[in-house]
């Protein structure tokens, strides 16, 4: 996978959520591994000046990349909050991935005249918070499975954009679109890596199954990930982990105060 040659650490899960960005919403929603991933990449192919080969490794590896988030989410985080926020996510891919739009909008608009990367990162942001601010004035987020979708998803939007801003403050002016890119891919690698340590786990516990009419094929799925992504696990197994009880492994939100607040 393209993405985890170019990982060196797992410091960007620290980094795409900072506690000085305000939360848009009274109840904040569970985070889950898909959704950042999927909002770093709508922001990476929505910067104008970046080759299309590049833009294209970059669907292709996150693609890649997903398909084996997916097992770790559905093994491993698997509560209701977490499958809605998951659902989400898988939604929105397929709006980024085929269409190239967010939630609706497409992610290289030419009517701008003046496409700065930060300009492009505040228009996401400014979409964003109107697009929470509706749904919540509808007050409608539970019982309506689009405005549900539309929310998560601009919650992270929102979430990730005002990261950048605030991040890139004191040289924001001379971000240019391939230093927004750098920082997009290497935040989404160092996602990649952290949930897909995971993928161990994920295997053992197919294949230990407890339900006997499910385990002959629980085991061969499990077999089959495992060919599938040996190479990924090789890659990641002597990597040093953040100080984190075993069971607090499958959440990003764990790996995310981890490194915000580290231990002493």
């Amino acid at each position: 996978m393209m993405l985890l040659e170019e990982f060196s650490g797992f410091e960007g899960v620290g980094t795409y959520g900072l506690n000085q960005v305000p939360l848009l919403l009274e109840e904040k929603y569970v985070d889950c591994w898909s959704l950042p991933v999927v909002t770093l990449t709508a922001i990476a192919v929505s910067l104008p000046d970046i080759e299309k080969d590049i833009v294209d490794r970059l669907l292709r590896s996150v693609s890649e990349g997903l398909t084996y988030v997916k097992h770790v989410e559905e093994t491993l985080n698997a509560t209701d909050e977490h499958k809605i926020i998951q659902k989400a996510a898988r939604r929105l891919w397929l709006e980024v991935e085929v269409y190239h739009k967010w939630l609706g909008s497409k992610l290289q608009n030419t009517s701008y005249e003046v496409n700065t990367p930060i300009e492009i990162v505040q228009r996401f942001s400014d979409m964003a918070k109107n697009m929470v601010v509706e749904v919540e004035s509808k007050n409608m987020k539970c019982s309506d499975d689009r405005l549900l979708h539309r929310s998560v998803s601009a919650s992270s939007m929102y979430r990730i954009t005002q990261t950048i801003l605030v991040s890139n403050q004191d040289n924001i002016d001379q971000v240019s679109q391939e230093d927004l890119v750098v920082q997009l891919s290497s935040m989404i690698s160092n996602l990649l890596a952290a949930c897909l340590t995971n993928l161990p786990q994920v295997i053992a516990l197919k294949c230990h199954t407890g339900v006997i009419e499910k385990r002959e094929a629980s085991v061969h799925t499990a077999a089959q990930l495992l060919g599938e992504s040996i190479q990924i696990i090789n890659s990641l197994q002597d990597r040093k982990l953040p100080s984190l009880d075993p069971n607090e492994l499958p959440f990003i939100d764990k790996w995310r105060d981890c490194f915000m607040h580290p231990s002493p």
